[in-house]
């Protein structure tokens, strides 16, 4: 696997990633059967616990999250997104961006056409 084939972390990944846990999850493949089962259940819990604590004990991440949703746009959104897919779904989000990126044209151009004198002449007289 090539560096362009490997998957980013997410946010989120990064926030809980410990290197103890990374660790864990690398030499997974070289224990045996059995063992790998457990451990990556293990490493799972592990994870889920690490999710918990940050978001229960932190008040700034919840904060942030919201004054980041709100002046997110989707557009942005959907760049964000694609980072992490890869494949059909990657080139699925790339179709809906260069919809989206259509829309915008069109109403940019819909409300630029939309002039002052434009909307009297459209008033009927009365």
């Amino acid at each position: 696997m090539n560096e362009q084939d490997s998957v980013k972390m997410t946010p989120l990944d990064q926030m809980i990633a410990e290197d103890q846990l990374q660790i864990l999850k690398a030499a997974i493949p070289y224990a045996s059967p059995n063992v790998q089962s457990m451990l990556s259940v293990f490493a799972k819990v592990l994870e889920l616990q690490r999710t918990i604590q940050l978001f229960s004990h932190s008040q700034e991440i919840s904060m942030m999250s919201e004054r980041e949703a709100t002046a997110a746009n989707p557009m942005e959104m959907l760049q964000s997104i694609s980072q992490f897919a890869s494949g059909e779904m990657k080139e699925n989000l790339n179709h809906v961006m260069t919809a989206f990126s259509a829309v915008q044209v069109f109403q940019m151009y819909q409300e630029e056409g939309q002039t002052p004198e434009m909307e009297k002449e459209e008033e009927p007289n009365g």
